[in-house]
């Protein structure tokens, strides 16, 4: 009898006598070839959970960036049925405020009109600031103040109203002329005329071109040009009101810039916040702080080559749109981000001009009639789109997300909310 069989029978007795023996083999048995199972799987645990894990962020790091090419709507408010006239668009607030020559209506981010103000005025002017905004008329002297809950005050100013800027508190500067001389009051959210008042005289001091007021509305940032023999010069000039500005004397003049400014012409002056500010010219930017309120400083100076066709800003970022000068790029014009430190976040070539541009929320918006362009923050083209109606005014109401994103798209007499996926 061979080995192999006196096994076979050892078993087949060992299953009749000692009926539960051959189950116990098995059992310990088996966790020694589990361990062995097991083994092999542990060592490649931690590689593959980081390759999922890579993977999956990759994933969403392109998913994320991706170009938009879906719109559905997700509310519409008809304007031609509440008799509205034609006018412009504003972002305030958390909506849009439409502004004609009879009146001004305020529409929530839900669609809502949540005032109406009645006034006549052949040319508005508007400037806004968080939850406040001032209309006054252009050449005329009435000035409403009205806030995200509605009128707050009216004004009425003694001389012709060329510009106007107000705080983020209702705090109103504007800027009157009488032939020789120009002035810049100043007046309470309420309306009231504050008695402050700066004068320049236009054969000595020059003409205002541009003026912004801080957020808090004690600082005063204005560009003047002037001729000097000839020679076409610019100067921004900082005013301080609140207490520490008394000690500058009565003009409260703290600070003054006339560097890269020669044979320049400063159009454009903003104030970010209390402390940052830029002054835009042909030719370049210039960038400034008044941390030290008393004492401003030029903390960068940016050459821009070519002409600046348009500009936006909000209170931390500006965009420039401007002529291509590089010669062995095809297209015609550059997009600039920069920060409010003066800081370039991207510059892009690309060939659309558009009419208007908005920087609004996280996003740069390009528009010209029936046509509109998203762009994000690093310069990338997230959605190209086309209306049926000739767009006035572009919006974003919500940043870059997973699901897509929503705008507020304004025309004539309507104004639509849209979802981009």
């Amino acid at each position: 009898m061979s080995d192999q069989e006196r096994e076979s029978r050892k078993r087949k007795l060992k299953e009749r006598v000692i009926p539960g023996e051959l189950e116990k083999e098995e059992r310990e048995e088996q966790p020694e070839k589990a361990g062995e199972r097991i083994a092999l799987p542990r060592h490649f645990l931690l590689p593959l959970l980081f390759l999922l894990l890579f993977t999956l962020g990759l994933l969403f790091f392109f998913y994320n960036r991706r170009r938009y090419s879906r719109l559905t709507s997700k509310w519409s408010v008809d304007f031609s049925e509440k008799g509205e006239s034609s006018g412009e668009y504003y972002s305030f607030s958390e909506g849009v405020v439409k502004v004609s020559k009879d009146g001004a209506s305020y529409l929530s981010s839900s669609g809502k009109v949540l005032w109406n103000q009645a006034y006549e005025m052949a040319a508005p002017l508007v400037s806004i600031n968080g939850d406040y905004m001032v209309i006054g008329e252009e050449n005329g002297s009435k000035l409403f103040i009205l806030s995200s809950e509605g009128l707050k005050g009216q004004g009425e100013s003694s001389l012709p109203i060329l510009k106007l800027s107000i705080s983020e508190k209702g705090v109103v500067y504007a800027l009157l002329a009488d032939g020789e001389s120009s002035y810049i009051t100043v007046f309470s959210k309420e309306g009231k005329n504050l008695d402050i008042s700066i004068k320049s005289v236009l054969g000595g001091d020059g003409f205002p071109v541009d003026f912004s007021t801080s957020k808090d509305g004690e600082e005063l940032l204005v560009a003047f040009s002037y001729l000097d023999k000839t020679v076409l010069k610019s100067r921004v000039v900082f005013y301080n009101f609140s207490a520490l500005g008394k000690n500058a004397g009565a003009n409260r003049v703290v600070g003054g810039f006339t560097d890269h400014f020669s044979g320049k012409m400063v159009g454009r002056v903003h104030f970010f916040n209390n402390d940052e500010s830029f002054a835009a010219y042909n030719g370049g930017l210039s960038f400034f702080s008044t941390r030290v309120k008393t004492s401003p400083e030029e903390k960068k100076n940016i050459e821009i080559p070519g002409t600046i066709r348009m500009m936006s800003y909000n209170s931390q970022y500006l965009a420039l749109l401007t002529d291509n000068t590089k010669e062995k790029e095809e297209e015609n014009y550059r997009l600039l981000l920069f920060r409010k430190n003066g800081e370039k976040l991207f510059d892009k070539a690309l060939n659309f001009l558009g009419n208007k541009m908005e920087l609004s929320g996280d996003k740069i918006l390009l528009y010209q009639e029936k046509n509109y362009k998203v762009y994000d923050f690093s310069g990338r083209l997230r959605y190209n789109g086309e209306s049926k109606e000739g767009l006035l005014y572009l919006r974003s109401m919500t940043d870059f997300k997973m699901n897509g994103t929503e705008l507020m798209l304004c025309f004539p007499n309507k104004v639509e909310r849209v979802v981009l996926q």
